[in-house]
């Protein structure tokens, strides 16, 4: 199984706040039966105790996620923010990082957790790969991409 899909890669998405970002993925989502309806809420809520956000020399991310209990089916979405959006840094909450990509995770299995959120790390930390997904304009290329990455580096979900 694909864990990126084309109908969950969103481009050039406008949002004032990580809030108001959270309600519309968390929306979005349950409508395609893939979280539980309180999923949005519940990214909010771990963001305000372990914010995700990540920053590298060449791009600021975010990968928000939650539980898996508030997961219906494994997926991984991919956001290209419009204009960034602000995320506190993971581990170093004083740092804020204007995130011009998230990738919401939602891990069904709590032991893959790490290993995709260390597949993640190396896709960011991966200048070539991040300059693609900025000037990518096929969800399905993009879909496409972060899957190979994802089977390459991780054998899949």
């Amino acid at each position: 199984m694909k864990i990126f899909r084309s109908d969950l890669v969103w481009l050039d998405e406008q949002f004032e706040t990580r809030t108001s970002f959270f309600e519309a993925i968390g929306r979005r989502l349950y409508e395609k039966g893939l979280v539980k309806e309180n999923f949005g809420q519940a990214l909010a809520a771990r963001e305000a105790d372990f914010p995700t956000g990540l920053r590298t020399e060449f791009c600021e991310t975010a990968i928000p996620h939650t539980d898996v209990e508030y997961v219906e089916n494994a997926s991984i979405s991919f956001v290209r923010f419009r204009q960034p959006v602000e995320f506190l840094h993971m581990g170093m909450p004083e740092i804020r990082v204007n995130a011009s990509f998230a990738f919401v995770l939602g891990v069904k299995e709590p032991q893959k957790q790490v290993e995709v959120l260390s597949t993640l790390v190396a896709l960011i930390s991966d200048k070539a790969a991040m300059e693609r997904l900025e000037g990518m304009t096929s969800e399905q290329k993009i879909s496409d991409m972060l899957n190979d990455f994802f089977e390459t580096n991780m054998g899949g979900l």
